[in-house]
């Protein structure tokens, strides 16, 4: 385990390293909702039963998960109580809905 006071010497310093960890995920959570949309889309001009394959197989193939990454750890326990905001249930439900045909903002801000 990475101690979070190894590399950074004031709070400041964890906390900007924390920060753009955050900006990163919500990154990685827009990219993630326009291939779900774009997928969805894309299933409504396909033919059977490439449509049905197509949406059957939408939310895979997306972004790794990093919940066993040291670093992403600290960030986790000082920013999420040790949850992994990719696996909120509120970016599970928006991808869920982009998923369905439903239009929604594909992004999440933590801040």
């Amino acid at each position: 385990m990475i101690d979070e006071n190894q590399f950074c010497d004031d709070d400041n310093c964890l906390y900007d390293f924390c920060r753009l960890i955050d900006l990163l995920v919500n990154d990685i959570v827009h990219l993630e909702g326009e291939v779900v949309r774009t997928r969805y889309a894309l299933s409504t001009y396909l033919e059977p039963p490439y449509d049905v394959c197509l949406r059957s197989d939408i939310l895979s193939d997306l972004a790794g998960r990093y919940s066993d990454d040291p670093a992403y750890q600290i960030y986790m326990k000082l920013l999420y109580n040790n949850q992994d905001p990719m696996e909120s249930d509120e970016c599970v439900q928006l991808m869920n809905k982009l998923a369905n045909g439903n239009n929604g903002r594909p992004y999440i801000i933590w801040t």
